[in-house]
């Protein structure tokens, strides 16, 4: 198509100006100021709601929960936090909860809420442990602010045993979990299981292993004990 006068005279302004550096490439702009703020610290909590967990819940595991909390966000030192609530039982929906933990007191006000709250997510007959747990950490691993530096835990209350009947489609979910693991491992993220049946303890800490994770970088223990030890962040 042929150029005007007036046409040809703009184009060739505007090659000028962009030549010598007048207009501005998008890679030269300024980032738009909508960027998520960075979080500091960023805690999920996994909840066995199956078999006799659920029990285990009522009497012990929430006062671990709060002690958990308030600990890590307090050594976590920052203002921008994030806690997340998940649950490995049998539904396909294992992210409960996100927010503040400030926003968790305020929608469940005792612990009987919530409990009743994670027990009409849950399908006791069954546990999807490494469904559940890749899940999680994926989430984590999403969340708008999540960088290098944020300080990352995930907390796992339940005996560690997956109910799923097939063993190649335990497989098969087991190596994702391994995959997702060793992201998480790679960007910062510790790992506490708490509650692990005792005949299961040397198979996580196999699995625990292949992901790349080193000693102090995860706690496995047997017991639901109060003020349980923390991994170790650099």
């Amino acid at each position: 198509m042929k150029l005007s006068t007036v046409q040809s005279t703009a184009l060739i302004a505007f090659l000028s100006l962009t030549q010598a550096g007048c207009v501005k490439s998008r890679a030269d702009r300024q980032p738009m100021p909508f960027a998520p703020t960075e979080l500091d610290a960023c805690l999920a909590i996994v909840i066995d709601m199956s078999g006799s967990f659920a029990e285990s819940w009522d009497d012990r595991a929430y006062d671990l929960f709060l002690d958990l909390s308030d600990r890590f966000f307090t050594e976590a030192m920052g203002s921008e936090t994030k806690l997340i609530i998940s649950q490995l039982s049998g539904n396909d929906e294992a992210v409960l909860f996100e927010g503040r933990p400030s926003d968790l007191q305020k929608r469940f006000r005792s612990p009987e809420e919530l409990s009743e709250f994670l027990k009409s997510k849950a399908d006791p007959s069954h546990s999807h442990v490494y469904d559940a747990t890749t899940q999680t950490i994926q989430h984590i691993q999403s969340l708008a602010g999540v960088s290098s530096r944020t300080r990352k835990l995930t907390v796992i209350l339940s005996d560690m045993q997956d109910s799923e009947p097939d063993a190649e489609i335990r497989r098969q979910r087991g190596s994702l979990m391994v995959d997702a693991l060793q992201e998480y491992r790679e960007s910062g993220g510790g790992l506490a299981l708490y509650y692990v049946a005792t005949e299961d303890t040397a198979r996580w800490k196999k699995i625990l292993d292949m992901a790349g994770f080193e000693p102090g970088q995860y706690i496995i223990e047997n017991e639901l004990t109060p003020s349980p030890q923390l991994p170790q962040f650099d």
